[in-house]
């Protein structure tokens, strides 16, 4: 199995330095590295600003060009400069002198992150909350003495284009199965899962007489993925999955997070796709865990099953720290071979069925699992696989009630299937 983490974490410390946000040149630029460089049959979607569906309307491009805090003799407490997070974004230009107490009603700062400036981003998608606001570490907020310090925020509003990237696989069958990551915040928080995406679909393409068609959706956290499922409802029709890739570069476990049908095909592929990646990993409820663009995809006029990949939790989540040298390049190989072997169990299951009335003579075709060599395998192979052949149960469904790894009992399957055994359903 081919390691893809390399070009993974190249692709992480390209984009990384460009600030993205919900509608920013900076989106703009990365989508065209995207598409110039790796995956040049992508499609951009763009919806103009102030473009309304329903509830929604796409917000308006927000630029930060320079923005500081200075004390009463003129030194520079922090700026932009040092780091871009020290404004939130959507945050209102703002020009004056403010006591601590003002300023503290503008502050997100957090007593258990006290060296880190924080990704505030109420200001995005709070339709009420029209103000300017920073954040700041704690330590550097608790230093502050109770004086008078010049803000300056120098920010831009203006009209733009809100874009999403599309890239699709057509396959044999008009069932579509999308991957989803959104691009607009900090590293690790999901610039990994985008990357894990494009490398992904990069070798995707690849593949000859794909069973299903195939979808990368890469946007804004919520707006893009709004926007995209309410001007595309033919495509989105014909989705019966949807697995978001979100966080894969670091933090404390492997998480699945199972869709609100749990029992869907997509979830059960996953499952069985961690089992035989043979990493150590928790299993939490859909409204568990982090939540993104799944939840665009799960909403009930939808109802398409949406399952995650990440890891949860991670200590730098939404903070300064979220930054390339966090991933960890273990990680990322375990994100890529989860995604692909998810991707080869949904490609190769299929429901078989016995083609003759009696059962086989197993010695007869070598396919007969001794007792005396193999205790552990013996039952398994010679009567639990053989009972559930019964013209219902999937290959996936074999491997997931008899616990037995996806991939050995697809081997011995297909050598039934080559000896015309059984045939596909």
């Amino acid at each position: 199995m081919k390691d893809s983490s390399k070009n993974i974490i190249n692709l992480i410390n390209l984009l990384h330095p460009i600030q993205r946000n919900a509608n920013s040149k900076g989106v703009d630029k990365s989508f065209k590295l995207i598409k110039d460089k790796i995956l040049t049959k992508s499609k951009i979607h763009n919806y103009k600003s102030g473009l309304k569906i329903e509830d929604w309307e796409v917000p308006k491009r927000w630029e930060l060009k320079n923005a500081f805090i200075k004390d009463k003799n003129g030194k520079i407490i922090t700026s932009s400069n040092k780091n871009f997070l020290l404004v939130a974004p959507y945050s209102l230009p703002i020009k004056g002198w403010f006591t601590k107490k003002e300023i503290a009603k503008h502050l997100f700062t957090r007593k258990d992150k006290p060296n880190s400036y924080l990704l505030e981003h109420r200001n995005t998608y709070d339709y009420n909350l029209n103000d300017w606001r920073i954040t700041l570490p704690y330590s550097l907020w608790k230093g502050m003495r109770d004086n008078k310090y010049y803000v300056e925020i120098d920010a831009k509003l203006s009209q733009g284009n809100m874009k999403v990237l599309e890239y699709f696989l057509p396959g044999k069958s008009k069932e579509i199965i999308t991957f989803t990551a959104h691009i607009d915040e900090l590293c690790n928080d999901d610039l990994s899962g985008c990357a894990l995406g494009v490398e992904l679909f990069k070798n995707l393409s690849s593949k000859k007489n794909r069973k299903y068609s195939y979808q990368l959706i890469l946007g804004p956290e919520l707006y893009g993925f709004l926007y995209y499922v309410y001007f595309n409802r033919v495509k989105i029709k014909k989705t019966i999955g949807m697995i978001n890739l979100e966080q894969v570069g670091a933090g404390k476990n492997w998480v699945l997070k199972k869709s609100l049908n749990e029992d869907s095909l997509m979830d059960r592929a996953l499952i069985s796709s961690f089992e035989t990646t043979k990493v150590r990993y928790k299993i939490q409820k859909f409204f568990q865990g982090y939540m993104n663009d799944e939840k665009i995809y799960s909403w009930p006029k939808l109802s398409i099953p949406s399952p995650a990949i990440q890891r949860y939790p991670f200590a730098e989540y939404h903070t300064s720290e979220d930054t390339p040298k966090i991933i960890k390049k273990k990680y990322i190989s375990e994100s890529y071979r989860i995604s692909e072997n998810f991707i080869k169990i949904i490609e190769s299951n299929f429901i078989p069925e016995y083609i003759g009335y009696l059962p086989p003579w197993l010695t007869k075709r070598n396919l007969y699992v001794d007792y005396y060599n193999d205790k552990e395998n013996h039952g398994k192979y010679n009567q639990d696989i053989l009972y559930l052949i019964n013209g219902s149960n999937s290959i996936l469904d074999i491997s997931l009630k008899i616990k037995i790894d996806y991939f050995d009992i697809l081997i011995f399957i297909n050598k039934l299937l080559k000896q015309k055994i059984i045939r596909k359903r």
